[in-house]
């Protein structure tokens, strides 16, 4: 995906008490749309791919962005970050002790010495997401900003989910991202399935996903899945897994703002943990 970069006319920074900034930031990408709060109108929205090998060069990274965009120096009236991770993984809530979640967190990913561990409630559920963050990316945020929210990506993204799916059917979600899609599959409005998988090319995703659906038994005829991230509405691997299953849709963001005209040459559905994420704070 290229660099997006739109701002509303409206858009004026010296109002910045009047606005909220959502930050989205991972090893894919760094994003951030600002929010009027006063009118609920999205003013200004950016993108900036990233090509970041390693994980203690993340933060370097953000930081040169902060350097060079005037926007995110402003004083906004409230800040929420999300962090994009595959290092994570649920357990329910009545098994959840502090004391174990470094062990829980380093028993299912390679967790490095310059990462913390934190959770997050995930909404409409009874689990808890355990996950890890760069200690120096908490670092910056500290330094930027005197106040802010952070979580993982996932609890705006399952938001949208839960408001958009159908409760009287089994739910699978797929959000891509640059190299791994991440799946959730809700069945009787709990979580069945959070996990991601790697892949590289269409048979690699039809492979994960069609295993996935099948292994929970999923209806194909019945049940519907929920498409998010950065793939495109008429990608080849839509039209392929359209080829097995045919309840198909694309996530939409919460129709509690307005958007204006910001994002007419932008697929919403790629954003949408982004644009979801003022409702979470």
């Amino acid at each position: 995906m290229h660099e997006l970069n739109f701002v509303d006319e409206s858009f004026d920074l010296k109002l910045a008490s009047e606005y909220h900034i959502s930050i989205q930031a991972g090893l894919d990408g760094f994003s951030f749309c600002i929010l009027d709060i006063i009118r609920n109108k999205y003013v200004a929205f950016q993108h900036v791919p990233l090509i970041v090998g390693k994980l203690q060069f993340l933060s370097k990274k953000i930081e040169a962005i902060f350097d060079q965009e005037e926007k995110l120096h402003a004083s906004f009236k409230s800040v929420s970050v999300t962090y994009s991770t595959n290092k994570a993984t649920i357990i329910p809530k009545e098994f959840a002790a502090p004391d174990f979640f470094s062990e829980i967190a380093n028993f299912t990913s390679d967790i490095s010495r310059n990462e913390d561990i934190r959770t997050d409630d995930l909404p409409g559920s009874s689990f808890q997401l355990v996950y890890s963050y760069p200690k120096e990316l908490m670092g910056l945020l500290n330094r930027k900003f005197t106040d802010f929210r952070f979580g993982h990506k996932s609890i705006p993204l399952l938001s949208a989910v839960l408001d958009q799916r159908n409760e009287k059917r089994s739910t699978l979600l797929i959000n891509f991202e640059k190299k791994y899609i991440r799946i959730v599959v809700l069945k009787n409005m709990q979580i069945a399935l959070f996990n991601s998988f790697y892949f590289k090319n269409e048979s690699d995703f039809l492979y994960h996903t069609l295993n996935v659906w099948h292994n929970l038994q999923l209806d194909p005829e019945r049940d519907e899945i929920l498409i998010g991230g950065y793939v495109a509405d008429d990608s080849s691997y839509i039209r392929q897994l359209k080829k097995y299953i045919s309840n198909i849709q694309f996530l939409k963001p919460s129709t509690h703002f307005n958007y204006g005209n910001l994002f007419e040459k932008v697929q919403k559905h790629q954003f949408v943990s982004l644009l979801n994420n003022y409702l979470c704070v």
